[in-house]
C-alpha cells in the first residue's frame, strides 16, 4: 500500500467532512460562475434565510448560518453595496437590524436556485436517498454533540 493510499484510508473524519465541505463550495462556485453568477458560497448561506424569512434579525442569520456574527457583517455590508439586500432597525428595539433582500436580490436568488439545485443533484449522485438521510442523521448527531460541549464550557 502506498503511503497516499494509506493516508487515504486513515482519514479522520473531520479531515474528510472539511475537503468535502471545500469540494462543495468549490463546486457551487464553479456552476455560478459557468452561469453568469457571481456569488460566493459564504453569500448564498446569508442571503438563503433572507429568502426563507424576509426581516429575519442579522443575529439570527449568524446563528442560522453558524457563522460569527463579525463574519456575517461583513457579508451583509458586500451585499448591501451591491444593492441586493438592506438592513432596517427594528421598529420596537433599534440595536436589532432586520435584513431584506432588495428586487435585485430576490432575482439574483430567483437565478441562483437551478444553480443550487443543480450542485446539489451532483453531490447527490450515485446516492440513494435513505443514505442521504442516514448521513445528515449523523452530521446531525455530531453538530449536537459538539453544541452541547460548547454550551457546558
Amino acid at each position: 500500500m502506498s503511503n497516499n493510499q494509506k493516508l487515504k484510508s486513515d482519514i479522520d473524519i473531520g479531515m474528510l467532512m472539511s475537503q468535502v465541505d471545500r469540494l462543495c463550495t468549490k463546486h457551487f462556485s464553479q456552476n455560478a460562475q459557468n452561469a453568469g453568477i457571481n456569488i460566493s458560497q459564504d453569500q448564498w448561506l446569508v442571503l438563503g434565510p433572507v429568502w426563507k424569512v424576509e426581516g429575519i434579525a442579522q443575529k439570527d442569520i449568524a446563528e442560522y448560518c453558524g457563522k460569527d456574527k463579525t463574519s456575517v457583517t461583513k457579508i451583509i455590508d458586500t451585499l448591501e453595496k451591491r444593492n441586493l439586500m438592506v438592513r432596517v432597525p427594528d421598529q420596537l428595539d433599534q440595536r436589532i437590524k432586520r435584513v431584506f433582500l432588495s428586487n435585485k436580490g430576490k432575482e439574483l436568488m430567483e437565478s441562483t436556485m437551478p444553480i443550487m439545485e443543480q450542485t446539489r443533484n451532483e453531490v447527490r449522485e450515485g446516492i440513494p436517498d435513505e443514505e442521504i438521510d442516514l448521513f445528515k442523521t449523523v452530521l446531525i448527531k455530531i453538530y449536537k454533540n459538539l453544541t452541547a460541549n460548547k454550551n457546558s464550557n
